[in-house]
């Protein structure tokens, strides 16, 4: 080992030693107070994002994974399957929940264990979680019928989590731009965004957040008759779990769009079947509407939903629904967190930085899994409550 020190006064100077050198020690990092720092990849079994354990809590109990999986027929000699589908789906969502959005991340973390913990296998002895390629034939295996059942499980998983029937329901419906760069099906150029894109339609519950149905569509905007077919398939099936559930719907002006009106064509205007005052109607009830601009902002920028890359509409939309079923998770668990906190209202990615990207060292034992967490992790109060919440979550 060879250390290069020169005099100075109380100035850290000697360099750790470069990993050629074969002591596997990482070079570049100076002294501290005179004592050289040796970095080296010899942690033993350590992940970065410990906080999946507590998400992998919430999916259990919301059940998406296996709600998805029941909608795809798996046309695999079962005698030969190292990983079901709602095994493949938990870890997708998973990975994208904590920030890595690319099938390619399979590769990468497949050993990690935390997410091996998460899916259902031992840290250690437990098998490898599947590879880039295998997710790969997983997004394109649902047909568009498979994917109306997907669809249509969601819906139904936005109404098992209420405890009770709401007496009234307020959904927010928009589009948002996402941009293609290649030969997608369904890519079009749209001149108002001066993009090739697709223009997926969003639904959100207003009060709470929750997502209701996420479309992937042409990069056009939507006609009414497209709008109508869209709004006719959701509201039949919430009708049909809670037949005399209030609905409003709000949407921007192209959902309700006029050419020219009396003080011309650019106007502000509302086209509504509510009783009230137009003054009122526009600023107490319309102007909250913006609000789903910030939900479809943590489903898109904060969980990269869109990253719609591969060739064919129906893989793309089925990284819709896994990406929304990585919101759920998101949401859930932050809903969890105590109501006059700032953890409440945080955004998915400072919720994501401060309570799933947690370093932790796991040891698996004989008779039990031993997780250990930094001692000066910050946020160790908010940790405590949520492993105590998590499991109370109803079935």
């Amino acid at each position: 080992m060879i250390l290069v020190s020169r005099p100075s006064h109380h100035v850290a100077t000697e360099w750790a030693p470069a990993m050629t050198d074969g002591t596997g020690v990482l070079p570049g990092l100076p002294a501290v107070c005179g004592k050289p720092v040796h970095v080296a990849a010899d942690g033993g079994r350590l992940t970065s994002d410990a906080g999946v354990l507590l998400l992998a809590e919430v999916e259990r109990h919301l059940g998406i994974a296996e709600r998805l999986a029941a909608c795809i027929e798996d046309p695999r000699d079962p005698a030969a399957v190292r990983h079901s589908i709602a095994e493949m789906i938990r870890f997708r969502a998973l990975l994208i929940a904590a920030g890595y959005a690319d099938a390619n991340d399979c590769d990468a973390l497949r050993h990690d264990p935390a997410f091996k913990m998460a899916v259902g296998r031992l840290p250690e002895s437990g098998g490898e979680l599947c590879s880039q390629p295998t997710m790969s034939r997983l997004e394109n295996l649902p047909g568009p019928m498979a994917l109306k059942r997907m669809m249509a499980a969601m819906v139904d998983l936005f109404c098992d989590s209420f405890t009770q029937v709401p007496e009234r329901i307020v959904l927010d419906i928009d589009d948002t731009e996402d941009t293609v760069h290649g030969g997608q099906q369904l890519a079009l150029f749209n001149a108002h965004y001066d993009s090739h894109c697709f223009l997926p339609i969003h639904i959100y519950e207003a009060t709470t957040g929750k997502p209701v149905a996420i479309f992937l569509r042409p990069g056009k905007t939507p006609d009414g008759i497209e709008v109508a077919t869209v709004l006719r398939h959701v509201i039949r099936h919430l009708r049909a779990r809670w037949p005399r559930v209030a609905i409003l719907i709000r949407g921007d002006s192209h959902y309700g769009r006029i050419e020219a009106g009396p003080q011309g064509a650019d106007s502000r205007f509302i086209i509504t079947n509510l009783a009230g005052a137009p003054q009122h109607l526009y600023e107490e009830v319309y102007c909250a509407r913006g609000q789903a601009e910030n939900l479809i902002k943590a489903h898109k920028l904060h969980l990269a939903s869109d990253r719609t890359s591969c060739s064919r509409a129906t893989a793309n939309q089925f990284r819709l629904l896994v990406h929304t079923a990585a919101y759920w998770l998101m949401h859930t668990l932050r809903g969890l967190t105590p109501k006059l906190s700032f953890w409440r209202l945080a955004q998915f990615d400072t919720f994501r930085f401060g309570l799933i990207k947690v370093a932790a060292r796991v040891v698996e034992l004989a008779t039990r899994i031993k997780v250990s967490l930094p001692s000066a992790f910050p946020y160790q109060t908010t940790w405590g409550l949520l492993t105590d919440h998590v499991p109370k979550l109803p079935p």
